[in-house]
């Protein structure tokens, strides 16, 4: 068997100095599943998370970054029942910790701050999936159906990195009990996650609401996907109520905001377009002070939850429906594979990822 490589981060530095190391194919251990990894998800912003610290998004060093990522098991635990050698798998890079399950992380990218998600991470999940075997907990590598997949469905490997997006989105859309016929407001819903949110939405038989300031995406979005109408952001709150109001009342509004938005006014105007008894979830990562219109939620009972990520109930949900032929993946629904890179391509990797930020775009590690 050839030796294992991984993509090393010694430090979080600019300029950056990844390395490429080589050694032994990892046994795996009781609980775990080494994974060999076929593709795995670079984000636009992994690059300036490497080389800028960033207090939202820590996690130690030196280790192996990276996240989601589809591969097959190479090995198993003494107490896997399920998992088999060669089985093509979803890697889940959510970790709750088996004795705590308010303490998570997500491998290769992140802990949340306290002392017990640090332990978590530095002693036994530090390193992720920018590696050809990946170890992780037996419980994070979900099966796939290949012959639907991969077969009757025709998608390739690369394709199946967008389960990502898809279950995040579905996260959202699950904690706020989304249904078919309801009228669901998604912003911004031009961006990975946004747009996925806006896939799933239409994929459970909800009319979309998608918001942005993108035009070219709401284009596509609109063009793409069934029952999905379009709002072009102003960052007027009352001009937005307005056009988003003019689809009728909706029933539901799942947030995106990303990490660096600044001047956030589409929160405010997508609560005041819902009707009473209105549903909110906000999964997006802006620090930003947003105002809320704090009497009309009151009066109007409407019901705000925060959610981060989704529950493996959730995963191995929205997986089925990919499966099944619900939810689409590959260019027939817009998705396309901007760049497949080898770990030691890792600066043209980063930088090609940083470049492709709207919805549908997907740039990968295939080592």
């Amino acid at each position: 068997m050839s030796p294992a490589k991984s993509l090393i981060v010694p430090s979080v530095s600019s300029p950056l100095a990844l390395r490429v190391e080589s050694g032994p194919v990892p046994e795996a251990g009781p609980g775990t599943a080494v994974v060999e990894i076929l593709a795995s998800l670079i984000g636009p912003a992994y690059g300036s998370m490497l080389s800028c610290p960033n207090p939202h998004f820590v996690f130690p060093t030196p280790s192996i970054f990276g996240n989601n990522s589809v591969g097959r098991v190479v090995s198993t635990g003494p107490d896997s029942v399920t998992l088999k050698k060669g089985q093509l798998v979803f890697v889940d890079s959510y970790i709750e910790a088996r004795d705590d399950p308010e303490v998570s992380i997500l491998i290769g990218l992140m802990d949340d701050g306290s002392e017990k998600s640090k332990k978590l991470a530095n002693d036994a999940w530090r390193n992720g999936t920018w590696t050809t075997h990946a170890v992780v907990p037996l419980e994070n590598a979900i099966p796939l159906d290949e012959d639907a997949l991969l077969g009757k469905l025709g998608y390739d490997v690369a394709e199946l990195a967008y389960l990502t997006r898809l279950s995040v989105a579905y996260g959202g859309m699950s904690t706020i009990n989304v249904k078919a016929g309801e009228t669901v407001i998604v912003g911004p819903a031009t961006g990975h996650f946004g747009g996925a949110a806006v896939e799933v939405a239409s994929a459970l038989g909800a009319r979309v609401i998608a918001l942005g300031r993108n035009t070219e995406v709401l284009s596509r979005l609109k063009a793409t996907i069934p029952r999905v109408e379009t709002v072009v952001l102003s960052g007027d709150i009352d001009k937005d109520t307005n056009a988003i109001q003019a689809f009728g009342s909706a029933d539901a509004f799942v947030d995106f905001t990303p990490t660096a938005a600044q001047n956030v006014t589409h929160i405010s105007s997508a609560i005041l377009a819902l009707r009473c008894r209105g549903r909110v979830a906000l999964m997006g990562g802006t620090s930003e002070e947003v105002p809320i219109p704090y009497m009309l939620l009151v009066l109007n009972s409407i019901e705000i939850k925060g959610r981060w990520m989704y529950s493996r109930k959730e995963l191995r949900e929205v997986i089925k429906m990919v499966e099944n032929g619900v939810l689409k993946l590959g260019k027939s629904v817009g998705h396309e594979v901007n760049g497949k890179f080898s770990l030691e391509d890792w600066d043209v990797a980063l930088d090609t990822a940083s470049k492709h930020t709207a919805w549908g775009n997907q740039v990968l590690f295939t080592p």
